[in-house]
């Protein structure tokens, strides 16, 4: 009993952590669009900004939540198959 309240905490624990994550692509993608359109109107200091934050966290935000897309489609297949 005790195990299964351990993985249920891991899990909600793991739920949350990507919930952030996808705030995080959310307002990184209203910042791009933000950031392009003002750069598009002559300043480009946003934008220059963006890139800055591309690489040190907006890659790894997407790596995480498309990893975390793949698993949960693996995961979900092989217990459709067992469960089948």
């Amino acid at each position: 009993m005790m195990g299964k309240e351990n993985e249920a905490n891991w899990k909600q624990t793991l739920d949350n952590i990507l919930i952030y994550n996808l705030y995080i692509l959310i307002l990184g993608s209203l910042f791009l669009f933000i950031s392009f359109v003002l750069s598009v109107n002559g300043n480009s200091y946003f934008y220059m900004i963006f890139q800055k934050l591309w690489f040190p966290i907006f890659i790894p935000s997407l790596s995480l939540f498309f990893t975390a897309i793949s698993v949960e489609a693996v995961m979900n297949s092989l217990w459709n198959k067992k469960n089948k």
